[in-house]
């Protein structure tokens, strides 16, 4: 793969602007002192330097956790402890490498509610902040508002083919779609209104995801490539090389990383971005990876063809778990969605369940927390970023091609609620 353009704006500079010079004559007499000290105190924060900001910032948050943590105390001394193992709570989530215990704790409601709208059946699913984005073979988009299921708009590809990804910012500031018809196109999720399009794939568009807190955008494709994608510059980045077969899902975190799995080649690759390489792991000899979801930056899970769940550690080649029969007999798990920095997960399949999983603190065995019928193949699950709920795409057929057509489901997007009770201990 080419090398990352040097010219590309991944932040925007910070230029530090020049103290203007006045003497002392020209300072109005009718200013009084406190209106003198509040104008100095405002024009010292706006010439102040990236490090006096970062470290006013710091100041502000740990005074922040130690009054939160007296309206939490009986007595007045602050407690230390809790700050601390709060602030590394929060370094390891920045990095990734949080590792929040909740499989004990977490209760999965009743379907809050479902939304119908497609002709055709969803194919992919994403959410952000509290709207639901859902793509179908029908050509269709259709934002719904995550709170009541209202149907909010629907937009379309000009060449109304199959929409087969999805994916939206976490700040709500762009989606992007791309099917069969071998476009990319970016969305302004305010008006719905398309800002860009990319063309330069060669196949269907079949994988879309956003780096977390970022506009990055990584698309997979029939073409067997992987590209990158500024979306604040609207520009194309570069392409990896490597699968030899469709890439069929991709995820990616809060690194400059993406995971990809190439279906009939039978690998899972993770592409490490600055560094430019690309690490490969291969599962065992039958099976065919359909889906990919990144537990944290250490930790991911697959599913096949064959009905196997798989868990992986990023220093290990063959998986760390491998859950053979994980759904009914002969299903084809078509979709996983990982809780982020938790050992939980959510995998759908053919076979008419979905399931919430629970890998041990040792990453050597996993057991299921929570099966919820679902009539239909789920082709798409998302978690929401506050992790309060998953969304699943269930249609009538697998999103990839007509192998089978259960007329008995509906086409449908169905929204459950999920809860992590309190516990007195922190997470480990």
């Amino acid at each position: 793969s080419s090398g990352i353009n040097a010219e590309w704006p991944l932040r925007p500079g910070v230029k530090r602007a020049v103290e203007p010079k006045a003497d002392a004559e020209d300072i109005d007499s009718d200013f009084s002192d406190s209106d003198v000290s509040a104008a100095s105190e405002s024009e010292s924060v706006d010439h102040e330097t990236v490090q006096g900001k970062r470290l006013r910032l710091a100041k502000q948050y740990l005074e922040k956790l130690e009054n939160e943590q007296l309206r939490t105390d009986n007595d007045a001394e602050i407690n230390l402890d809790p700050i601390a193992h709060r602030l590394q709570q929060d370094v390891l989530a920045e990095k990734g490498k949080l590792e929040k215990r909740i499989g004990k704790r977490l209760c999965v409601l009743e379907n809050k509610f479902t939304m119908k709208g497609h002709r055709l059946s969803p194919t992919c699913v994403a959410v952000a902040e509290d709207l639901i984005f859902s793509g179908s073979k029908d050509g269709c988009i259709i934002k719904w508002c995550g709170r009541s299921g209202k149907k909010l708009s629907l937009v379309k590809h000009n060449s109304k083919k199959h929409i087969l990804a999805i994916a939206a910012s976490t700040d709500g500031v762009f989606l992007a779609s791309g099917g069969q018809d071998k476009l990319i196109i970016i969305w302004d999720v305010k008006t719905m209104t398309s800002v860009k399009v990319f063309a330069k794939h060669r196949g269907p568009i079949t994988a879309l995801v956003f780096r977390r807190n970022d506009h990055l955008l990584m698309s997979g494709s029939g073409d067997r490539s992987v590209m990158l994608w500024n979306c604040d510059e609207k520009m194309y980045i570069e392409s990896l090389y490597g699968h030899q077969d469709t890439v069929v899902d991709m995820d990616s975190f809060l690194q400059e990383r993406v995971v990809t799995v190439g279906g009939h080649d039978k690998t899972l690759r993770l592409w490490k971005i600055p560094e430019e390489s690309q690490l490969i792991f291969n599962g065992h000899k039958n099976t065919i990876l359909d889906c990919v979801s990144m537990l944290n930056e250490e930790h991911f899970v697959t599913g096949s063809q064959d009905n196997v769940l798989c868990v992986w550690h990023i220093k290990k080649k063959k998986p760390a778990i491998t859950q053979l029969h994980a759904h009914a007999p002969n299903s084809w798990i078509s979709a996983v969605a990982a809780i982020k920095n938790t050992e939980c997960f959510v995998s759908g399949s053919n076979g008419g369940t979905v399931k919430v999983w629970a890998c041990a603190e040792n990453y050597r065995s996993m057991e299921c927390i929570k099966e919820i019928p679902v009539v239909g193949t789920v082709n798409s699950i998302a978690v929401s970023l506050d992790e309060a709920s998953f969304v699943l795409a269930v249609g009538q057929e697998h999103k990839l091609g007509r192998w089978w057509s259960d007329k008995g489901a509906r086409n449908r997007i169905m929204v459950y609620p999920m809860e992590v009770q309190k516990e007195d201990e922190p997470d480990r």
